[in-house]
């Protein structure tokens, strides 16, 4: 199994902390040994590990190696160079590479006796993660020696150990608390937080050292990258960069795909120093802070809660970016790049684009885009272009979080479908009382769940009402305390209940017609069903979907599909109201 070490340090800086290490701790034959037969199972493995880099490039990490040397000499082991270990990664999880290789190659296999920490901050950050590791090797009968902590594994010195990493943990969410309060207090006194400044951009900043050895930040401000004798971006500079991209979307027309190409066949290197990607595009393209105005803290990363959890002392990913709560962001000022018009120009034409257009931003006239749905999986079918003709079809290719598979459904479903859909639902407005026969159920519908949402919130009134009572009942001496407890909770349970079920009936009254807007509905329908529909063009159709609410199921086979309509019209009347189911209609593709 190979492994990799983030490089901040070189294996030959590594091997010489090491030789020192040994050296100082007189442990030179015990610590650090070359030549040693790895297939015996007779050794011991040392393993440390820092986040900072400023941690691994002063003498921190040739303390911990003396550490670990004085450690192994005291207890008389025996640490090939092969099994000293060292990771630069965050503490919050086991997920690193050196540490992959100690658990499931040493360690679950039994080559090694004991593990060595210097820290138990080296091990984790996190109580979770410690505790699992600490419950694998007491079963595999891996000893376990920390520098800074008891060894054994009785009662008290796991929890005197777990007591420690939650210690660790606190510091370290104190230590972010306290990072981010003072860069809100830099923002508030007009100077720029202490961060990574945006691509285009480079962090500056006044500072001197004071009589205590400190460093005084004066002043701190982002500039423009790369800025030439006029004051403008130079060419092919990361500011100049993003000058071009918005203005190849925003005043062009360009697609993000088109964007990326071009970039990289100029040779401009992207935001992280890689190619660029159209993902990379975009995400540029949402940071407000080019047209002169930039937020801190308005943002967190957050796991995504559809994805599987996993290894629980694995990394957790925080894939989705959302919005703190209004209040905590701050804002300050940088210089603008482009304007607030271009940049809003830009992102609308970027959202357009990506709604059912390729790669070039050719839009694909299809009718039932996200409207006909997989037979097997049950969810929208996306759109595919042919490579040679203006041909589309469409496809299931969604991802099951769950399992991280993909739909098994893998048939293609014309564009000619869209055609047989068509004459499906033109068939259906063209029969004589059809729409007021749907109309009179949805108004009959309505009644009903508005007469029984009536009779729960009566419910909750009277509930309400006995409470009172009791209360005053259990003032006046008519009831003692467990009496008067047992009523109230079980009026509030009805209270909770009579809710709940109000609420689910809320949501069904969303999914219908009040009765206000039948007669308004009334007169959309007929009007639309006195349309010439067989000389409509795309959007025509595509309108007269929309507002029907059609779904298509088709079957596997492909030889019938079932249409489902529910009547949207949300535009005719400015109180809002959903969509009532209509009717299902087993029809043969054509």
């Amino acid at each position: 199994m190979e492994t990799q070490t983030i490089e901040v340090i070189t294996e030959r800086q590594l091997d010489k902390y090491i030789v020192e290490a040994a050296k100082a701790a007189g442990y030179e034959k015990g610590f650090g040994v070359r030549g040693c037969d790895l297939s015996q199972s007779i050794w011991w493995a040392a393993y440390c590990r820092q986040s900072l880099d400023q941690q691994a490039k002063n003498n921190r990490l040739i303390e911990y190696f003396l550490s670990l040397a004085t450690m192994a000499r005291d207890h008389g082991v025996v640490v090939p160079r092969e099994y000293v270990f060292y990771d630069h990664e965050t503490g919050e999880h086991l997920d690193r590479s050196h540490m992959r290789f100690l658990r499931h190659e040493l360690a679950h296999k039994k080559r090694i006796l004991g593990i060595m920490f210097a820290d138990i901050r080296c091990l984790s950050r996190e109580p979770a993660p410690q505790q699992v590791f600490e419950r694998e090797c007491e079963i595999l009968g891996v000893r376990l020696l920390f520098g800074d902590a008891p060894s054994g594994m009785d009662v008290g010195s796991q929890f005197a150990r777990s007591a420690l990493t939650f210690s660790n943990k606190l510091a370290r969410l104190a230590t972010n608390r306290n990072a981010r309060a003072g860069n809100i207090g830099r923002v508030l006194k007009g100077w720029a937080p202490s961060c990574k400044a945006a691509y285009g951009y480079t962090y500056r900043r006044d500072a001197e050292i004071g009589h205590d050895g400190r460093i005084q930040i004066k002043r701190a401000w982002w500039e423009l990258n790369s800025l030439g004798p006029d004051d403008q971006p130079l060419p092919g500079s990361p500011a100049d960069t993003v000058v071009k991209i918005f203005n190849w979307i925003g005043n062009e027309g360009r697609s993000v795909h088109w964007v990326a190409k071009r970039l990289n066949e100029m040779g401009l290197k992207g935001a992280s120093g890689g190619f660029w990607a159209q993902d990379s595009v975009r995400y540029l393209m949402l940071n407000h802070c080019y047209t002169g105005q930039h937020k801190y803290n308005a943002n967190s990363r957050v796991p995504n809660p559809k994805r599987p959890l996993g290894d629980i002392t694995g990394a957790v990913r925080r894939t989705l970016i959302r919005a703190k709560p209004a209040g905590e962001a701050v804002s300050f000022n940088v210089p603008p790049l482009i304007s607030e018009e271009l940049w809003l120009r830009a992102n609308h034409a970027v959202r357009e684009r990506g709604r059912g257009r390729g790669k070039e931003g050719r839009a694909i006239s299809a009718l039932l885009r996200n409207q006909i749905f997989c037979p097997r999986c049950g969810k929208p079918l996306v759109l595919k272009r042919h490579g040679r003709t203006d041909r589309f079809y469409y496809l299931c290719s969604r991802l099951d979080h769950a399992s991280q598979t993909h739909c098994s459904y893998h048939r293609f479903i014309p564009d000619s479908w869209d055609n047989a859909v068509w004459d499906c639902v033109q068939a259906m407005l063209m029969q004589d009382g059809w729409l007021e026969d749907q109309l009179s159920v949805i108004e009959k519908q309505s009644q009903g769940i508005e007469k029984l949402a009536k009779l729960e919130r009566l419910k909750i009134v009277q509930a309400q009402t006995k409470i009172e009572k009791v209360r005053e009942g259990f003032e006046g001496g008519l009831y003692g305390l467990d009496e008067a407890k047992s009523r109230i909770k079980a009026f509030q349970e009805t209270i909770e209940k009579s809710e709940r079920e109000t609420g689910r009936l809320a949501g069904l009254a969303s999914g219908r017609i009040p009765a206000v807007n039948i007669d308004v509905l009334r007169k959309q329908l007929k009007v639309i069903a006195e349309e010439n529909l067989s000389k409509a063009n795309f959007a025509e159709k595509k309108d007269i979907i929309s507002k029907l609410g059609v779904r298509v199921y088709p079957s596997e086979d492909l030889k019938a599909m079932r249409i489902r309509c529910s009547l949207d019209f949300s535009n005719v009347d400015p109180s809002p109201f959903g969509c009532g189911i209509i009717q299902f209609a087993s029809l043969r593709s054509q």
